[in-house]
């Protein structure tokens, strides 16, 4: 028998979706290259690379967890906006 897509995504335990940057701005993320995007803000070369992370790894990790509860706290929105609909 052959699945159907919504069948597998169903018995998933974990689900991970890549997409382009016009999703995080929509969700309220900055993405990294904008006008108010992140490497704006922040140097790229303090932490997203190598050098960076064996210069400061509670940096980058801490930066890089930060992003990580913005990124979940829109999902979690996001799931209980599709609720109320």
């Amino acid at each position: 028998m052959i699945d159907t897509f919504e069948d597998t995504l169903k018995r998933a335990k974990k689900v991970v979706f890549l997409t382009g940057a016009g999703i995080s701005q929509e969700s309220g993320i900055s993405t990294f290259r904008e006008n108010d995007g992140l490497w704006k803000k922040y140097d790229p070369m303090k932490l997203a690379s190598a050098q960076a992370f064996r210069d400061n790894p509670k940096l980058v990790w801490s930066w890089y967890n930060d992003t990580r509860r913005k990124i979940m706290a829109a999902v979690k929105k996001y799931v209980v906006d599709r609720q109320k609909e």
